[in-house]
């Protein structure tokens, strides 16, 4: 039993901490978008679906002897895979620039691609791991008991996997250094499985008992769909809000493979007198929540949405593990629930965002949970307070729908996030705002079109770089759309160049509800794609001013951050050229970080904290880059010595943990 043990929670480690790490290196990729990390989930979902199905006609077709035959060819054929990737770009798992997209377009066919080629086959054979080994083991005469109880073992290897990227792998070994690590974990779990396999007899394929219980596939695959469903939704919901960081994509991930631990290991530990009444309480706390939009403290906010997928997937999780079946339908039954993950990855990450203008996955995904969770009951008492608790968390997400919809103009989805045009004020107050997640991304009022607002009034750091005279025209560069709000500083003679990369804020930016490019005097130029792809295939732009005003939701996204970042941003200024960072957020504290990043490419820092003074302006932080700091002379500057005594970011390290304002 003990080369089980050991195979399968190697096999688990290796599975979950190449998820983060294979999306900590695709990130910068596509922007720093949180679609990432769903996109990734959606990847590794189908590769876990296509390593079951493997399974499952691996043991129903072939003798154990063979079995082990065909799983140490495919264990070989992944390990040359490694090598091949590893002599092409100097390392194994993390891609190279040769596959980094020219663009923005198709970015959730190039992820799949990329991952595929990158880490395809290796995830494929580590994925046949769990119901393999189960039944080896079975044919080994491990009792059924223990047999299933290797996959909570494979769960709590799966979490600390997780929980050991974050904690342990990102802060101690840049990404190269990483792929080797996880290129020599694979060989030893191949190694580990090749023990494993010792010791099975037999040159038959066995026979699989008959049953005369039916088997209850829809409930199998509505009871896997739902949670993923869910784990996706809440992700998106907490990435959208807080920031595209590893521990915050691994957090909701953590508390799905939990409830497979509680609901596997032992048949006591799943009490529906207990989860039931606890996940109806959440549902409505949850459901009461999106009905009102309440700014939660993050700390809380996380809690409250992770804790409601945790009791929602133990339910979920443990009617499933009531139904499962002999052990000699075990592959069967793994194989349907992975096909049920993988239709629940599907809807959340490629019909989801094609169908639907906003996150609307997260409410159909609660009713359907709770829905396939009432059908499993046969309590009659349970059954009618479960209709009747749906119907009233149901009607608490429609009013939050209906009341998130008042005021939107319109509204766009796209791999980059949920983008509205929302109407706010009224009179002569009326003004256009541009939203992505809760995050305001500019405002333009209808009957003022000229002002500059937001984070960009006079009164701010950009606003007043800008404003100063300057005998000769201004040539800017705008990393982050929004609006174009700063166009509205623009002079004849005077260029602005922005970089975007969301299609949806550029078509916005330039419709008739925002006029801040149609109307700059400047000669105004939109850039589509990610910034530093493209600032990294043009010549020297000599920027007088370079803005860096990208936003993910609410934070900068890191690849835009690091010491690699800054040089390219350097090289692209003119001299006696600044560079404005716009830090202001809710969550994160990027002051310290950026300071540091500067000083390291040789530029000094000043900090200039504005008050709203003006009409629809917002308190701002702006953090000024420079040569020498005669080049904000006349400005009003707040600290000329900002604090940087934090870790330096690189594109190989960099930690947003540390940042965050718990």
């Amino acid at each position: 039993m003990t080369r089980f043990v050991v195979t399968v929670s190697l096999g688990a480690i290796l599975l979950f901490l190449v998820q983060p790490m294979a999306a900590r290196a695709l990130l910068p990729w596509f922007g720093g978008s949180a679609a990432v990390w769903t996109t990734c989930q959606l990847f590794f979902q189908l590769l876990l679906l296509g390593g079951y199905a493997w399974t499952h006609g691996l043991v129903g077709r072939l003798s154990p002897r063979r079995q082990v035959t065909a799983q140490l060819t495919l264990v070989v054929v992944s390990a040359l895979s490694l090598a091949l990737t590893a002599a092409w770009w100097g390392g194994p798992v993390i891609p190279g620039a040769t596959l980094r997209p020219p663009d923005s377009t198709y970015p959730i066919a190039r992820l799949l691609l990329t991952l595929l080629l990158s880490v395809g086959l290796p995830y494929f054979a580590l994925a046949t791991t769990g119901p393999l080994l189960q039944a080896w083991a079975s044919s080994s005469g491990v009792s059924t008991g223990s047999v299933y109880r290797l996959y909570a073992v494979s769960n709590a290897g799966s979490l600390l996997g997780l929980l050991a990227y974050p904690f342990l792998l990102e802060p101690a070994a840049p990404l190269r250094a990483q792929g080797w690590l996880w290129a020599a974990g694979f060989v030893a779990w191949g190694v580990g499985l090749t023990f494993a396999g010792r010791g099975l007899s037999g040159e038959t394929a066995p026979k699989r008992e008959g049953s005369t219980a039916p088997r209850p596939l829809a409930s199998w695959l509505a009871l896997s769909a739902g949670p993923v469903v869910l784990l996706l939704a809440v992700t998106n919901h907490l990435t959208q809000e807080v920031a595209p960081i590893p521990f915050l994509w691994v957090l909701p991930l953590i508390a799905y493979l939990l409830s497979f631990i509680v609901t596997f290991e032992s048949e006591r530990w799943y009490r529906r007198a207990i989860v039931l009444p606890v996940l109806a309480v959440l549902a409505l706390g949850v459901a009461g929540l999106r009905s009102q939009d309440i700014d939660l403290p993050l700390l809380l906010r996380i809690a409250v949405f992770v804790l409601f997928l945790f009791a929602a997937c133990v339910a979920s999780h443990g009617e499933l593990a009531r139904t499962k079946p002999p052990e000699s339908q075990l592959t069967g039954f793994y194989a349907a629930m992975a096909l049920g993950g993988a239709m629940g990855g599907v809807f959340a990450g490629l019909l989801a965002p094609t169908l639907f203008s906003g996150f609307y996955e997260f409410e159909l995904g609660i009713v359907f949970v709770l829905g396939a969770i009432a059908l499993r009951q046969s309590s009659r008492n349970v059954i009618r307070a479960a209709w009747p608790l749906i119907a009233v968390v149901a009607m608490l997400l429609l009013i939050g729908t209906v009341n998130n919809q008042v005021g939107v103009l319109a509204s766009r989805r796209d791999f980059f996030g949920v983008v509205r045009i929302a109407l706010s004020g009224d009179g002569d107050d009326e003004t256009n705002l541009l939203m992505h997640g809760r995050t305001v991304h500019g405002a333009q009022q209808r009957f003022h079109r000229e002002l500059p607002t937001t984070y960009y009034a006079p009164e701010s750091g950009v606003g007043q770089l800008l404003s100063l005279e300057r005998a000769t025209p201004r040539r800017v560069g705008v990393i982050g759309l929004g609006i174009g709000t700063l166009a509205a500083y623009g002079r004849p003679g005077d260029v602005y160049r922005f970089y975007e990369i969301s299609p949806a804020v550029i078509d916005y930016a330039q419709s008739d509800s925002f006029t801040f490019l149609s109307g700059s005097k400047a000669k105004v130029e939109v850039a589509l794609g990610d910034a530093r792809t493209t600032l990294e295939r043009e010549s020297p732009q000599a920027f007088d001013v370079l803005v860096l005003d990208a936003f993910s939701s609410d934070s900068v996204p890191v690849h835009l951050l690091t010491r690699e970042a800054m040089r390219l941003y350097a090289s692209h200024l003119a001299p006696g050229g600044v560079l404005a960072l716009h830090l202001s957020n809710r969550s994160l504290e990027l002051v310290p970080v950026a300071s540091r990043v500067g000083k390291e490419v040789g530029l000094v820092p000043a900090v200039i904290l504005s008050q709203a003074k003006s009409n629809w302006a917002l308190p701002a932080r702006w953090l000024l880059l420079a040569r020498n700091s005669e080049s904000w002379a006349g400005l009003a500057v707040t600290d000329e010595n900002p604090p940087s005594d934090v870790p330096l970011w690189t594109d190989d390290h960099s930690s947003l943990w540390r940042a965050v304002r718990w």
